[in-house]
Order: structure tokens, then C-alpha cells, then sequence
């Protein structure tokens, strides 16, 4: 092989690690504005609201449609982006309760059942904590 052959080879691995460097970069930029969104509770509010809205079309007119968390039955939900929940709602013994947690602790479950009060109940959404 002529230096000529071995320059032009050495070039090319240059370039191509040039090309690969960029594409490394491209891919971190492209991860750096997805992980807000995977590393957030976003969707779980979106589901949450989902299954309210879904349930609340099919359960009979004389029933609550509520959240259970744990053994709290929400009341209103609190979204404090993009990571927490704060729950307002009564416990299995009548007191009345809030919950926080992280999205990533959260199981909840949306029933209905028949009322609670008069009035229905539907568990209410709110985007962020309320003020003190």
C-alpha cells in the first residue's frame, strides 16, 4: 500500500469517527428532551382523568365516581408537576385524609359506587397544590 492509500485510509476512519460522534451527540440532544417527559407524572394524570371521564359515562346516575388510593376515597386530586400527587379525600373510617405521593408510588383504582352524600360525587381534578 502506497502512503498515498494509507493517508486517504486514515481520513476516512477520521471521518467516519467524526460521523459517529455526531450521531452520539444527536441521539444525547434528542434523550435530553425526552427525559423530562418519561421522568414525569404526567401521563398518570392524563390516566387518571381517563378513567374518571370513562367511568363516569357508563356508571349508573345514582353513584359516585371516585379515585381509591390505598383507603382514602379522593375527593380532589392534586398534580404539582411534573412529579407529585397530593390526595384529598376521606379514609375507611370517615376521617378526613390527604395522601402525597411520588408518580412513581402511585396505585390508584377508579370505582364507582352508590352515594356517599346527596350530592354525587365525583372525584375533581386540580393542576397544582392548593395555596396555603
Amino acid at each position: 500500500m502506497n502512503n498515498f492509500a494509507k493517508i486517504a485510509q486514515s481520513v476516512n476512519a477520521v471521518t467516519e469517527a467524526q460521523r459517529e460522534a455526531g450521531r452520539r451527540m444527536r441521539a444525547a440532544a434528542e434523550a435530553q428532551i425526552a427525559l423530562p417527559n418519561l421522568l414525569s407524572g404526567y401521563a398518570t394524570w392524563e390516566a387518571m382523568k381517563s378513567a374518571i371521564e370513562q367511568l363516569r359515562r357508563v356508571a349508573p346516575k345514582d353513584h359516585d365516581v371516585v379515585i381509591k388510593v390505598s383507603d382514602v376515597t379522593v375527593i380532589e386530586a392534586y398534580f404539582i408537576e411534573p412529579h407529585a400527587f397530593l390526595f384529598q379525600g376521606v379514609n375507611n373510617v370517615g376521617e378526613d385524609t390527604w395522601i402525597g405521593l411520588h408518580f412513581s408510588q402511585l396505585v390508584f383504582a377508579v370505582i364507582h359506587r352508590p352515594k356517599f352524600r346527596p350530592e354525587p360525587t365525583i372525584t375533581g381534578f386540580c393542576p397544582h397544590a392548593p395555596s396555603a
